[in-house]
């Protein structure tokens, strides 16, 4: 779904870079190492066999039929992620570091209220309350 940047608030870039530095450039939820930004994909799964962090790095290569290999950069990528799905809503405790596999699952399993947050902001009320 693509971003609507009209809901978030003006210094949101830097809001996002702080949080992934404080997560230390690691997924919250699963723990993947991600990519910094302005790091090659190359020198990126470089460090990943440097550090010795193997796993993650055959996660990141699939070897088709033919010999050849599809990178999963996306796989690599830190996002943030707003809790309550309100992007006006940048508070620490509402912010979570997600790489992005995790963020898909998260925004995923909340789906019901994601559609009535999109409702009310078009006009229609709520009878039921999702954020509990």
């Amino acid at each position: 779904m693509p971003i609507n940047h009209k809901l978030y608030p003006s210094n949101w870039k830097a809001i996002a870079t702080r949080i992934k530095k404080n997560a230390q450039w690691t997924c919250q939820n699963c723990k993947r190492p991600c990519r910094k930004p302005n790091v090659s994909w190359v020198d990126f799964s470089q460090w990943l066999l440097n550090t010795g962090q193997i796993g993650w790095y055959a996660n990141a290569f699939e070897v088709n039929e033919d010999g050849s290999y599809t990178e999963h950069m996306q796989r690599f990528t830190l996002t943030v992620a707003h809790l309550d799905h309100r992007p006006e809503n940048s508070s620490d405790v509402n912010l979570k570091a997600l790489c992005f596999p995790c963020h898909a699952r998260y925004d995923v399993s909340q789906m019901a209220l994601k559609r009535s947050l999109k409702k009310e902001r078009k006009g229609q009320l709520s009878l039921f309350d999702f954020s509990l």
